[in-house]
């Protein structure tokens, strides 16, 4: 099966997919001001693990499902499944943050393979969904990058792990908390992030994602407001969003992945997240959103290659 789909991907990507270097005229991010990160500094507090049990053991590697305390006391725990390899000095970890619905089937697939290859990782879960919360996005926007940087907090502290090698990898809408995680917190060493768009307040009205135009339509008919003024309120209650942070992240440290016929997040999105970041080194792929599923062989594997470059400190310059 495998094989298959490898075989198939091959296929399909065979002069498809198109590799873009970072923009050689890039010199590097804007400095990150203050007041942006203020929202996310915590008091330094010790990283409290409330569970932790070992729930598979496969040849290599072993799974444990740990749950960190809550940030604010009284919160729910941040949970994560933690890839465990055997190993005689301390590895590269990747962070895989959640899609959308939270379902864990397409980020255990990438962290599995991360874990083949000798390197740690963890897939993290979530509850909260910014664009289904549409009463206080801003809140579950921060709550969810606070939780994503306590569980670097612990990262840094187990001594299995080289903390100067730590990778984010994210798809859909976990691509965009990790770009917007890595302008925070600057101990992610490298960033792979596919199908992310900016400008969340357009994204949702755009999206044709249906759980989220099910809300809006429901919201345009049910609450007597046009597209126009639900829209305009988005626009006033999401403050922090990948396209007012993309420059603050390296671009040189980042592989995007585009999906030129998306419209769960459309293209012209993403590009203009791509553009915001500085152009960084790109993969585009000639699908839609789902069903760039037959690319995620590829996409792994490439997704491994380019870590590997970042953590070695290599870089591909554009013409």
């Amino acid at each position: 099966m495998r094989a298959w789909w490898t075989s198939l991907a091959a296929l399909l990507g065979a002069g498809c997919v198109t590799h873009v270097a970072v923009d050689q005229h890039y010199r590097g991010p804007t400095a990150l001001p203050a007041a942006l990160v203020a929202p996310f500094d915590f008091p330094e507090a010790p990283v409290v693990v409330a569970e932790q049990e070992t729930v598979r053991n496969r040849f290599g590697f072993s799974v444990t499902q740990i749950a960190l305390a809550a940030v604010e006391p009284g919160g729910p725990p941040i949970e994560f499944e933690y890839y465990d390899v055997r190993a005689d000095a301390p590895t590269p970890v990747v962070v895989l943050l959640p899609i959308f619905n939270g379902q864990r089937i397409v980020t255990r697939y990438f962290a599995r393979y991360f874990a083949n290859q000798g390197w740690r990782a963890l897939v993290l879960m979530r509850d909260r969904d910014p664009l289904a919360q549409l009463d206080a996005p801003e809140d579950a926007i921060q709550a969810n990058l606070a939780e994503y940087r306590r569980v670097l907090d612990w990262v840094e502290e187990q001594r299995e792990i080289d903390p100067s090698r730590i990778g984010l990898f994210g798809l859909s809408f976990g691509a965009m908390d990790a770009v917007m995680l890595t302008a925070l917190d600057s101990r992610v060493d490298a960033l792979v992030a596919g199908m992310a768009g900016g400008d969340l307040a357009s994204l949702m009205m755009s999206t044709s994602y249906r759980r989220i135009a099910r809300t809006v339509n429901r919201l345009v008919d049910d609450g007597g407001m046009s597209r126009e003024g639900l829209h305009e309120a988005m626009e006033g209650r999401i403050a922090t969003d990948p396209l007012t942070l993309a420059p603050y992240v390296d671009a040189g440290r980042v592989l995007l992945v585009l999906t030129r016929s998306d419209a769960i997040v459309p293209f012209e999105s993403q590009q203009a997240l791509r553009k915001s970041m500085g152009a960084p080194e790109t993969l585009y792929l000639p699908t839609g959103h789902r069903p760039s599923v037959v690319y995620f062989p590829m996409l792994r594997s490439s997704a491994f290659e380019f870590f590997e470059r970042q953590f070695r400190g290599e870089f591909i310059a554009g013409r």
